[in-house]
C-alpha cells in the first residue's frame, strides 16, 4: 500500500521467469525480474475511453504460452478488432518481445508499410 492508499502490483521475482518470461533464459528472466516497473492497480480497472481499434488498423502479436493473458483472450480481442494481421508464436511467453524479436520486428514493419 502507498502513502496515498493506491497500490502497485508486480511480479514476485522468485515467480517471475515462470510466469512471465517462462521462454527467456534463467539470466535475463533474473535481470528482467530485478528491473521490472510495478503497474498501479488503478490502470487494470480504469475505463480506457474510446477503442482505438474502432477507428485504426490492428494487428496483434501473441504467444501460445502466455501466462499473463490467456492466448484465448488474445485471439478474441484480435478477432473483435478485426485484426489486419494476427501472428500467433509457438510456445512464446509473455516477454515474446523478448525471446522473439524478429517474430515481433516483422510485424511492426509490415504495420508501418501498410497503406
Amino acid at each position: 500500500m502507498l502513502p496515498d492508499g493506491t497500490q502497485d502490483l508486480y511480479i514476485q521475482p522468485s515467480k517471475f521467469h515462470l510466469q512471465f518470461a517462462a521462454d527467456v533464459s534463467d539470466d535475463k528472466a533474473a535481470l528482467m525480474a530485478s528491473a521490472q516497473r510495478p503497474v498501479a492497480q488503478a490502470a487494470l480497472v480504469e475505463p480506457s475511453g474510446a477503442a482505438s481499434w474502432k477507428l485504426l488498423p490492428s494487428y496483434m502479436i501473441y504467444g501460445s504460452a502466455d501466462r499473463n493473458i490467456p492466448p484465448a483472450v488474445m485471439q478474441f480481442m484480435a478477432e473483435r478488432a478485426h485484426a489486419a494481421k494476427t501472428v500467433v508464436v509457438d510456445g512464446a511467453s509473455h516477454a515474446l518481445m523478448v525471446s522473439h524479436p524478429g517474430e515481433v520486428t516483422a510485424l511492426i514493419e509490415v504495420a508501418a508499410s501498410a497503406r
